[in-house]
This record gives C-alpha cells, structure tokens and sequence, in this order.
C-alpha cells in the first residue's frame, strides 16, 4: 500500500476526548463492524452522528484492515465531494475508532424504496438520484478510493424538498466506507471477495483483481432496484444461489416489473451491469448517458404541450 491520505480531521489517543467534545446520544444505526449514535457538539451544539468501531472484537486479518483504513479513505473520498458523508472529526486509541460524520435527515434508500411498497419510482427521480450517486463515485474513483459496498443501505438520504414521500427528489449521499479500497489514481486494483451479495459485480466473485469499475456494476442494480419497485436483477434462495446468478450476469427486464420504463433507462442498466469491464461504462460515462442527461426524461415532461 503505498499511500498516505492526510486526515483532514482531528485524530487524538484517547477515545475518552469524543465525550469531552461531543455528547453522545441515542443509537441510530448498526453496520457489520460500528455502531452509530447520534452525538451533539459540545461547542456548538451541531448535531452529527458517530460511527465506533472495536477493532480489539475483529478477528480476521482482512476485517482489521479495512477498519484501520476506513477512517483513512473516508476523507480522501470525501475531500470535495458532496456526495460523500462528510468526517469531521477521527478519534482512536488502542481499541476503537470514532469518527464523526453528517448527520442525514432522512431515511437510507433502502427505507424509502420499502416506504413506497413496491411502487417504482419515477424516471426522473430514479435519474437524479443515480446521477447524485454516479457523480460521488466518479470523485471517489479521481482520487483513488473504490467503494465496494454501494447498495441501498449505504445511500443516505436527505429531506430535499418533500422528496422522501415522492413529491420531490432527495438529496443522495454516499455512507460507510468500511469495506473501501485504495485502487490508486491510475486505474489500480483491488483483490478479495467484498461487498453484499445481490449488489457485487461479478468480477469480485470470481476472484483475482478487480478496478473501481465494481462500483458502477452495483449502482446499475441500485438503478434496477429502483425503477422495478424493489426487485433484485440477480436472486437465489442462498447467497451461494445469488453470487451464482451475479457470476452469470445475465440482466433480464421482466415486463411485469419494466413494461412502463424507457428503452434509454434500460440501455443504461445494461451498460452499467455489463460483464465485461472493459465495455462497462465508468461513473464519468454515467453522467454523459442522454437517459442522465435528459434528467430521465424530465426535461421532455415539462414542456409545453
């Protein structure tokens, strides 16, 4: 690993100095490796939500890494970048690590796909939401850092004009860079089976080496995940079934679920869930799609008749 990305954040030794500054609230969320709580500045009185991670409780090699990393690659992501959550503040000591983050107004994405019960959300929301996520990956991917767990759960969500009940579009912020890597600014690689089942390109299933590519794969089935009303582009009843579908990578539109979405918005998904990488659009191409640029067809919606 030959980087060293500044922590713009205030690191100390003691985790002892996060309660001196911040104080810590209720719990707000749990990921694989930290718990989340809502925490208030002591100064300020600013709200903002804090991730601890026990690094003592992490048994394999791998898992260590990662969260010795996180903090790490979470501000050179976020450096500049508005999509990311942003980290403030980097707290560690022998055991943990606490870092304070943004604290999101609204639900994750995958709280609001399951708040509209199955109902497919509209192109030009769908759009503005991946061309959000598309944007924060392409930054990412500028300075280094593959995600490699961008699914639903990990976009957060902010109440942007009565978005969250459809009647707008929320603002979009990537979250939780404990499974991220450092992929260099050249197009370098990353090695090791990482990221959730039904969103991993199949490259990371099949072992060896893979690039920041791996992003775009698992935003295409955010994009699917989105226009189909909740349903998964590659399922199976293990998560042996399911990585053996991803391994296939077969995209299939059911017309039961697309009938009413675009040709453009399937064209993309395709090019997004594409096996092979070197045809697979990167987040920059993303972001120059005419189904993104058109804003999924809002543009058209709102001229005259």
């Amino acid at each position: 690993m030959e980087f060293t990305p500044k922590i713009t954040g205030k690191t100390t030794s003691m985790s002892g100095e996060l309660k001196r500054d911040y104080e810590i609230g209720e719990e707000i969320g749990r990921g694989r490796f930290g718990v989340v709580h809502r925490c208030t500045s002591r100064a300020t009185g600013e709200a903002f939500a804090v991730k601890s991670v026990d690094r003592s409780q992490l048994a394999d090699d791998l898992d260590r890494e990662l969260a010795e990393l996180e903090p790490k690659l979470a501000q050179l992501a976020a450096a500049g970048n508005p999509g990311v959550v942003q980290v403030h503040a980097v707290y560690e000591d022998d055991a943990w690590t606490h870092m304070v983050m943004d604290l999101c107004s609204g639900p994750d994405l995958l709280d609001w796909i399951r708040l509209r019960r199955g109902a497919p959300v509209p192109e030009p929301v769908a759009a503005a939401v991946v061309a959000q996520l598309a944007e924060a990956l392409a930054h990412c991917h500028r300075r280094g850092v593959a995600h490699r767990d961008v699914k639903p759960d990990n976009i957060l969500l902010d109440v942007v004009d009565d978005g969250i009940d459809g009647g707008g579009t929320p603002r979009a912020r990537l979250a939780d860079f404990g499974s991220a890597a450092w992929v260099g600014e050249s197009g370098g690689s990353a090695e090791g089976l990482v990221g959730t089942p039904h969103y991993v390109a199949p490259e990371v299933v099949a072992g060896g080496e893979y690039g920041e590519k791996a992003d775009v794969w698992s935003a295409g089935v955010v994009l699917y995940v989105l226009l189909s009303g909740g349903a998964l582009p590659f399922g199976g009843e293990t998560a042996a079934e399911v990585l053996a579908s991803v391994l296939r990578g077969s995209v299939r539109f059911p017309p039961r679920l697309f009938a009413g979405v675009s040709p453009a918005a399937k064209d993309l998904m395709r090019r997004m869930m594409c096996r092979d990488t070197w045809r697979r659009f990167s987040a920059e191409q993303v972001l120059g799609h005419p189904w993104i640029v058109s804003g999924g067809g809002a543009r058209a919606m709102e001229q005259p008749t």
